[in-house]
């Protein structure tokens, strides 16, 4: 009576641990979940800004090409060909190259956060793993292992003469994993 009242409360504290356990891998993955959002929010922020960006130099080279017409128009030169051609050009291979100096940059940024994701992503596998395998292993911790065998006098919890099926008498063991058993 004595042997099963104790295998049951180890039973009962196996069923807590993994209880636990479960619990801590669910605030695990609600914490990375809240992370992710914190990226996503962080990823559209950087376009957010890259959009700014490009419309305030969109309103600058709108304002540049205002200003040269205005001087071109108050010269007299026409502004599509010699250098006020040479200068809108100008204006506008800058524009363009800032664009696209924007772009890679935001793409390089969101990149980095979309890494980021992915790397909390692996942390919380890696938490979870980690978890699993502690629990498996105060698992084994609490199972008897060295009284199920019963040794070479045959006693064990199975009691005198081998396992639960056991006629094959004492000392005759076969392994079944971490556990030598007799039977």
């Amino acid at each position: 009576m004595p042997v099963a009242f104790l295998l049951a409360m180890q039973a009962a504290g196996m069923v807590i641990d993994w209880y636990g356990t479960n619990q801590q891998k669910q605030l695990s993955r609600l914490g990375t979940q809240i992370e992710q959002a914190g990226i996503e929010s962080q990823i559209q922020m950087t376009r957010l800004e890259a959009e700014e960006a490009s419309l305030a130099a969109m309103k600058k080279l709108r304002q540049t090409m205002g200003s040269q017409a205005a001087v071109f128009a108050a010269r007299g030169t026409f502004g599509g060909a010699g250098s006020a051609l040479a200068l809108t050009t100008q204006s506008m291979t800058d524009f363009s190259s800032d664009e696209r100096i924007r772009k890679i940059n935001q793409q390089a940024k969101e990149a980095n956060l979309r890494a980021n994701s992915t790397m909390a992503g692996l942390h919380q596998l890696t938490y979870e793993t980690q978890l699993g395998q502690a629990m498996r292993q105060r698992f084994f911790d609490k199972l008897p292992l060295s009284t199920l065998g019963g040794g070479d006098s045959g006693s064990g919890i199975f009691g005198k003469g081998g396992g639960s099926t056991g006629s094959a008498g004492a000392g005759a063991g076969r392994s079944f994993g971490m556990a030598q058993f007799t039977g």
